[in-house]
């Protein structure tokens, strides 16, 4: 793969790795770094990728991994994220009470759903990202839809 290929490639998934680390980071900052840390990762580490078909994927998992260690770095060093700062700069959402629920997911749950449900990922890709059996996938999706379900009646029932 040459560096026009490359970028081509990752330019076209660059939204899917920014809604990854904003999953796991929630700073558009934070985001940012991880997202630009997981491409310079990945063009050192081209000769790893074991087939092109495999790239957007690959890539994915390294944008997690990344934005992982980020979080860890930043909770090691007792830092807290800028959420005000990300939410004033992010476009309002379409259901603000999902978006609640879903960033109240623990990061087991919540990732499968977003890589699934938002970025549109299927289940058998999702696992491959995550490094999981796709068995573990489907019941982490049907766990993480139950406790959103449950999240959501708690805040009807409150209002």
């Amino acid at each position: 793969m040459n560096v026009q290929e490359f970028s081509r490639r990752a330019d076209a998934c660059a939204g899917k790795l920014y809604a990854v680390a904003y999953c796991t980071l929630r700073s558009e900052a934070d985001c940012e770094d991880a997202v630009q840390e997981a491409l310079l990762r990945a063009w050192r580490k081209l000769y790893a990728l074991r087939g092109e078909e495999f790239f957007e994927t690959w890539l994915v998992r390294i944008c997690i991994n990344e934005s992982r260690r980020i979080l860890r770095r930043r909770t090691l060093r007792g830092e807290l994220p800028l959420e005000e700062a990300a939410q004033a700069a992010a476009p309002p959402p379409e259901d603000p009470a999902l978006r609640d629920a879903v960033r109240a997911l623990e990061l087991r749950w919540r990732l499968p759903i977003v890589l699934h449900y938002i970025d549109g990922y299927s289940e058998k890709e999702t696992a491959a990202i995550l490094r999981l059996p796709v068995s573990t996938v489907k019941w982490r999706l049907r766990e993480g839809r139950a406790r959103l379900r449950a999240r959501l009646e708690e805040k009807e029932e409150a209002q």
